[in-house]
């Protein structure tokens, strides 16, 4: 694996940052990652500008750098019931169709906040609609048991789901558009937050990979957040670029802060992705990320760029235009798709051989 050369230069820079960071509240899925009941808590993602801040100081030495995460063993198992083996296998059957339609939405999205034509909109709704109609049928064969906290998530996403329509008119208006980005962001995340709801069924090689799906969440959730902040800053030096000035700062304090976390979160989680799941999905994400995996896919053209701006604070050493890094960010959004997917799907074809 290639080793981040800036990482001196951006600890040191983090921790300047950090010193005027609050403390963020403690992400509740790192609270319940093994061994206990997990509880999917749907959140809507926080406004534009506002500080997404953790605790730079500790992590910029830690989370920042190369992450080489050991697979976790519990030291006991205990016997895990029928019950639980049967909603684990149900819930697994529809996460591929939950990892498509989130990404649908992700889709949509992109395309409703970046104005383009109807003509364009018309095929990425339709896509969505196609993948609402694929979960909404698969998730009425989810067999919930007595978890209540899995029915509850289901529930909610069958709301959000039930409330598109609103959302979609909202998104097509400029004085409702950061709602209905948020609204499309929010079922996103639900959507991706169910495989975090998946019981251990005590089998080793099945809870590992679980366990990986559950890292989806936050990979693609921070991997969002660093894309709305990076194309902000690229299109505001842009814009002052042909107006032939000079833009002294295209990144606030807030925002380096908030950049920060979703890389610090992104490393974390694609690592814990890595070690976890199978040494198929392993040469897979290799190959997307140029075997930087364990360096936070510096390897890809966009997150060595998210680098660049960490480990000076500006735009300075980053090269690319807007266009440039939307597209090796679309790029490994497709990749990382078709990955999460193929994990998935991997999950049940185990269950399958579980069950013969």
């Amino acid at each position: 694996m290639n080793t981040f050369d800036d990482d001196t230069l951006l600890t040191e820079r983090l921790h300047r940052i950090g010193v005027t960071a609050p403390v963020p509240r403690a992400d509740p899925l790192e609270d319940v990652r093994r061994g206990r009941r997990r509880v999917l808590r749907a959140r809507l993602v926080a406004t534009a500008g506002t500080v997404l801040a953790v605790g730079i100081i500790g992590i910029a030495g830690v989370a920042l750098r190369p992450i080489v995460a050991d697979r976790a063993t519990d030291p006991a198992v205990s016997p895990t019931s029928t019950s639980s083996v049967r909603t684990a296998e149900s819930v697994a059957q529809v996460l591929p169709s939950t990892i498509d339609l989130a990404i649908n939405l992700t889709s949509e999205r992109d395309g409703a906040e970046a104005g383009v034509p109807d003509v364009v909109m018309k095929p990425l709704r339709a896509r969505t609609d196609e993948a609402i109609t694929t979960w909404t049928a698969k998730a009425e064969q989810i067999d919930v048991g007595e978890d209540q906290a899995l029915a509850d998530a289901i529930s909610d996403v069958r709301r959000s789901v039930d409330a598109l329509p609103e959302t979609r008119s909202k998104i097509r208006t400029q004085e409702t558009l950061l709602e209905g980005m948020l609204a499309y962001t929010a079922l996103s995340n639900q959507l991706l937050g169910i495989a975090t709801l998946v019981p251990q069924v005590g089998d080793a090689e099945i809870d590992a990979e679980i366990e990986a799906l559950g890292r989806v969440h936050l990979m693609f959730e921070s991997f969002n957040t660093e894309r709305a902040i990076m194309m902000k800053a690229l299109a505001k030096r842009q814009v002052a670029q042909a107006q032939g000035g000079a833009l002294d700062e295209p990144l606030s304090n807030a925002e380096l802060v908030e950049l920060a976390r979703a890389e610090a979160t992104w490393r974390r989680s694609l690592a814990d992705f890595y070690t976890a799941t199978s040494e198929r999905q392993r040469e897979t994400l290799d190959q997307i990320t140029y075997n930087t995996a364990s360096d936070g896919a510096i390897g890809v053209p966009a997150h060595r760029a998210v680098n660049q701006v960490l480990s000076t604070g500006s735009l300075d050493r980053v090269t690319m235009t807007p266009d440039e890094y939307a597209g090796s960010w679309t790029e490994l959004l497709r990749a990382l798709h078709e990955l999460s997917v193929s994990a998935a799907n991997e999950v049940i074809d185990d269950f399958s051989a579980l069950d013969g």
